[in-house]
């Protein structure tokens, strides 16, 4: 994963380099940057940068339950993406799920010390 987005970083053409004008104009070097970098986004060019931030930072992040030796790598590729879309859209149900988990694990420690 770390690797696709490393190569995507050089796959578009995402950085642009303007020169300096020598005549010391700075009026056409503003105006090429506002045509070119300030009209060319779109609402739907930025919510899909924001998306893809989030789910690639969640891939990152979250680690889901070790799967049982039967489970096959389609259903926990399914479950790791089902993990990633609850993330995305409601971020408080994986909170939930953690703490779930931290005092069902603090139970069940609790149990086999004896106490």
């Amino acid at each position: 994963m770390r690797l696709l987005l490393f190569l995507g970083c050089f796959t578009g053409n995402i950085t642009h380099a303007l020169t300096l004008p020598l005549d010391g104009n700075t009026d056409a070097l503003s105006t090429e940057i506002n045509d070119k970098y300030f009209t060319d986004r779109t609402i739907s060019n930025i919510i899909w940068s924001c998306v893809a931030t989030l789910f690639a930072c969640g891939w990152v992040a979250v680690h889901p339950n070790i799967p049982s030796e039967n489970d096959g790598e389609v259903l926990v590729l399914g479950r790791r993406l089902l993990t990633m879309v609850y993330m995305l859209l409601a971020p408080e149900l994986l909170i939930r799920w953690a703490a779930r988990q931290h005092f069902a694990a603090k139970a069940i420690a609790a149990k086999y010390r004896g106490v």
